[in-house]
């Protein structure tokens, strides 16, 4: 009898320490829980913080922009907009911004072919609207406004190149001639021909589905990769799309990247000539026939400290023919339009990156057309 019940307060004291290891066991998933959720939530906290702080520096860029600019005949470095290295102390984190112009870089939308027919009309606009939505292929959302189309009359005229007998660049525009030159001057480690790296370009964001130029590629040569996608057939939204394109390597993206920028919804090429500085003095060399790196580089330094006061006085400092070309001429100006400013929050543990567009209106108001966090890409 006392074997029994020896036995049986065994199995009782066993039953106890189970339970008691089990209640243990769900308190601790429970704090664990509970601190898991609390760090969740106090994230959540800081990055709405952080976003509200970003936006707050976004409106004093754009406020920024309208004292700068209201009323100037120029837009060039020497304005207080243009000043770098603003670093801004607040509390638990720092603020740091820069605004950079979109018009003393390479618009790749400008590579973009004038339309041969009414008949892709409605796929074009559908297009727009398209890219306005801000979806590009590589699925980074970016708010913008569509307030830029190739339609726009303030876009100026691409004139066609005058055709080279038998040569794959006879239909190319004066755009994508110079971004040709660009390249073989500034990118000369390509993993393929820069004409190619041009025509698959032009394709990417055209109307249609037809070859522009030899060395192009359309939807049916993405389609027969092993996975396939389609093509844009609209204005790009963000340089990054330049992962898509066809056979170009990240090493070949690493090149093009610091030579070419994406203005969302606006087909044209102008190059501001106050803003650009003398280490992109290679853009000029690829724009203007006949002018090399050294002489851009001299023309920029010898830029006055308000910028030039029209287009003809940078070609006459330029010299020689450069400035005889009117259609080259076209693709410069003294003022712009679009502006990018990156704002950066960093606190001990993260940081977050908005970066903006502004496109100023007719009495040189910024208006936000494009916002995207996570940086320019």
């Amino acid at each position: 009898m006392n074997n029994r019940l020896q036995k049986q307060r065994g199995v009782a004291l066993i039953v106890v320490m189970m339970v008691v290891a089990l209640v243990v066991i769900i308190a601790s998933s429970m704090g664990s829980r509970l601190q898991l959720q609390l760090q969740r939530q106090l994230n959540i906290q800081q990055r709405q913080q952080m976003l509200y702080l970003a936006l707050g520096a976004e409106e004093f860029g754009r406020r920024t922009l309208q004292k700068s600019l209201q009323g100037k005949d120029t837009v060039n470095l020497g304005q207080p907009w243009a000043q770098e290295g603003a670093t801004f102390p607040i509390e638990q984190a720092t603020l740091t911004g820069r605004i950079t112009d979109l018009q003393a870089c390479f618009n790749l939308n400008s590579l973009r072919p004038a339309r041969k027919s009414n008949e892709d009309g409605a796929a074009g606009d559908a297009d727009q609207e398209r890219s306005a939505n801000g979806q590009n292929q590589n699925g980074e959302t970016v708010q913008a406004s569509g307030e830029g189309s190739s339609k726009d009359a303030s876009t100026p005229p691409q004139p066609e190149v005058p055709a080279a007998p038998g040569g794959p660049a006879a239909k190319q525009t004066p755009a994508q001639k110079a971004l040709q030159r660009l390249l073989e001057q500034s990118a000369t480690d390509l993993s393929i021909p820069a004409d190619y790296v041009v025509a698959r370009i032009a394709d990417w964001i055209d109307a249609d589905n037809d070859l522009q130029q030899s060395g192009g590629a359309e939807e049916n040569d993405y389609a027969a990769l092993p996975h396939p996608y389609y093509t844009a057939n609209s204005f790009m939204v963000n340089k990054s799309e330049l992962r898509t394109i066809l056979d170009l390597t990240p090493g070949d993206y690493q090149l093009l990247a610091p030579l070419v920028c994406v203005i969302p919804g606006e087909g044209a090429l102008k190059i501001n000539v106050n803003t650009l500085k003398e280490e992109q003095a290679s853009l000029i060399a690829g724009l203007v026939p006949g002018v090399d790196e050294e002489t851009a580089k001299k023309a920029l330094s010898a830029r006055p400290s308000s910028g030039y006061d029209s287009v003809d006085a940078f070609f006459g400092e330029l010299g020689g023919n450069a400035g005889s070309d009117a259609a080259i001429k076209t693709l410069f100006d003294v003022k712009s339009s679009y502006f990018q400013a990156e704002f950066t929050l960093e606190t001990e543990d993260s940081s977050f990156v908005l970066t903006t567009i502004y496109k100023l209106d007719q009495n040189a108001n910024p208006i936000v057309v494009s916002r995207r966090f996570g940086g320019s890409g």
